[in-house]
């Protein structure tokens, strides 16, 4: 149960602790580890691939794992448009080829970071818990209106938020059925 624990979370995260009916405790991923073992924060919103990474495995003995709402970190190189469209039609080609040469690379090794956390926490005793079908339901109800912000935001801005939340969205749904 979730309710009423200090999380470590920030940016959007911090909206789905709150959402979710936690507190937020905004701090680094470094600050993190002392976070969680002198008890200043209960828990913290992270990739499993931190349980090693950053040896939070160490001061933790459960982790929460939903597969239904994506928590995730997102790698990226951005510009602004006006540069982007300054820059000649071959040098955006280039980008554009090595950035999609590098998408299943980058998801590969992360995905091996992510074995390793989950690999290392058990290893060392803790559990990892899947949330019920329920819980995961209730997850999923609770973020849905900052998802909705989201794609509203983004399509004032000129971007195609809501169709990357369906691709997203597509994309948890094959993957979590292929686990």
């Amino acid at each position: 149960e979730i309710r009423g624990m200090k999380i470590r979370s920030t940016g959007l995260s911090e909206k789905v602790t709150r959402a979710l009916g936690a507190v937020p405790v905004g701090m680094s991923q470094g600050e993190a580890y002392e976070a969680l073992q002198k008890g200043v924060v209960e828990g913290t919103f992270a990739p499993i691939e931190t349980l090693k990474g950053w040896k939070q495995a160490e001061v933790i003995k459960y982790t929460t794992e939903c597969t239904s709402i994506g928590y995730t970190t997102a790698m990226f190189v951005v510009m602004n448009r006006a540069k982007w469209n300054s820059l000649p039609a071959d040098i955006q080609n280039i980008f554009n080829a090595v950035s999609a040469e590098w998408i299943d690379r980058h998801g590969a090794v992360w995905d091996k970071e992510d074995n390793a956390g989950r690999e290392y926490t058990l290893e060392l005793g803790n559990e990892i818990i899947t949330l019920s079908p329920e819980e995961s339901e209730r997850w999923v109800a609770a973020v849905k209106p900052i998802l909705e912000d989201y794609a509203i935001s983004s399509k004032e801005r000129g971007v195609p938020g809501r169709k990357a939340l369906e691709t997203l969205q597509a994309l948890i749904e094959k993957h979590v059925k292929n686990r």
